[in-house]
């Protein structure tokens, strides 16, 4: 008997809380549509699907091994974790999973939950397993705007428990590509579909034996890497706005032998802070929130007319509340790095400067 299958009682009291009428009657509550390129699926917030997928998510998937590399939507790990073990890599490999969470396998996403949830009916319409996979799982209407999908049985992005869900079935392929690593005293970590990997000496990261290597263990989920997002680097990479930058390791005299490794430092780019440093000119030259949500936060008069129908004193009036939001949202932003350096002693010194400075700065206009 599996020691982490979900009792009856368990399932009807925290995950249903008590609604066994959900046994017969299960409805669907699920938005389909396309956020740029990407195809996006939301639970209504308000449907019992929705509820019950956070609880499954909370109380059952929470609780399920992952890997150690794993750093992406869990709960105490942010985005510096992932990025931190690379400051002392010179060479840096990132690689990028091609259509990560619609790619992995159905059959897995049964598997894992066949061990989690009992399939008896016991004389309902439906079983725990079949409300969980109701919940958890997506069939893609057949008139969906991305043909590709269309029909498709899928673990979907914009569920809450899909990020969790990935992170479990991936566990098996992080333990090979972290073993093979180890190996070559190479350092990996993952953030969803996103692989990072650095040497501090050695540059072999970059050969194609290295990513046939990493395409091999990720094949075994039936996933392929997307080869546009690649980036292969040295002394510095930049991903997603943020920075890792080290000096190149160096040899003793008399022989090949590398010293002890430099430590390098995680910054933020230029680019990561220019519309803030743009706000925060334009606050300083005493321009209106109209003036400065519509300028670099994409705010429409007609637009929020049409929508709300409402006079321009009340669209004066969510300017600046939606202002205020951005402003308290970029601080609190910034004071996590500073925390973060706190802790760990990572951050370049430079930009630390900075980003103290446009904390204090930022606290000016905050009401």
């Amino acid at each position: 008997m599996n020691k982490n299958k979900v009792s009856d009682d368990f399932f009807k009291n925290a995950i249903l809380k008590g609604n066994l009428g959900l046994f017969d009657k299960f409805d669907l509550s699920v938005i389909e549509r396309n956020i740029g390129n990407n195809a996006f699926f939301e639970i209504s917030k308000d449907s019992e699907q929705y509820k019950i997928n956070e609880r499954i998510t909370k109380f059952v998937l929470s609780r399920q091994p992952i890997n150690s590399a794993a750093y992406g939507f869990i709960k105490g790990k942010s985005y510096y974790d992932f990025l931190k073990p690379h400051i002392t890599g010179y060479y840096f490999l990132r690689l990028d999973i091609k259509n990560f969470f619609h790619s992995i396998p159905v059959r897995e996403v049964n598997s894992l939950l066949e061990g989690l949830f009992n399939s008896s009916k016991e004389g309902k319409l439906y079983s725990a397993l079949d409300l969980a996979k109701m919940t958890l799982l997506h069939t893609v209407s057949k008139d969906f705007s991305d043909s590709s999908l269309r029909g498709d049985y899928v673990l979907p992005i914009g569920f809450p428990s899909s990020p969790a869900i990935s992170n479990i079935i991936f566990r098996r392929v992080d333990i090979l590509i972290q073993k093979y690593c180890d190996d070559k005293n190479i350092i990996y970590s993952r953030y969803a579909d996103d692989l990072l990997f650095s040497s501090a000496n050695s540059n072999f990261i970059h050969s194609e034996q290295f990513e046939k290597e990493i395409s091999i263990f990720i094949s075994t989920l039936s996933l392929t890497l997307k080869k546009s997002k690649r980036k292969a680097c040295e002394n510095t990479i930049s991903l997603n706005g943020y920075v890792i930058q080290n000096t190149r390791p160096k040899k003793t005299l008399f022989s090949n032998i590398f010293r002890e490794n430099s430590t390098g430092a995680i910054r933020l780019s230029n680019k990561k802070l220019q519309t803030l440093k743009k706000v925060l000119r334009s606050l300083f030259k005493g321009k209106s929130a109209i003036y400065i949500m519509e300028t670099f936060f994409g705010l429409n008069y007609s637009k929020f007319k049409n929508k709300f129908n409402s006079d321009y004193r009340f669209y004066n009036k969510y300017a600046t509340d939606q202002l205020q939001n951005k402003l308290r949202g970029y601080r609190s932003y910034l004071v996590s790095l500073i925390k973060y350096n706190e802790s760990y002693n990572c951050v370049d010194q430079n930009c630390l400067k900075t980003v103290k400075s446009l904390a204090k700065d930022l606290e000016k206009y905050i009401v």
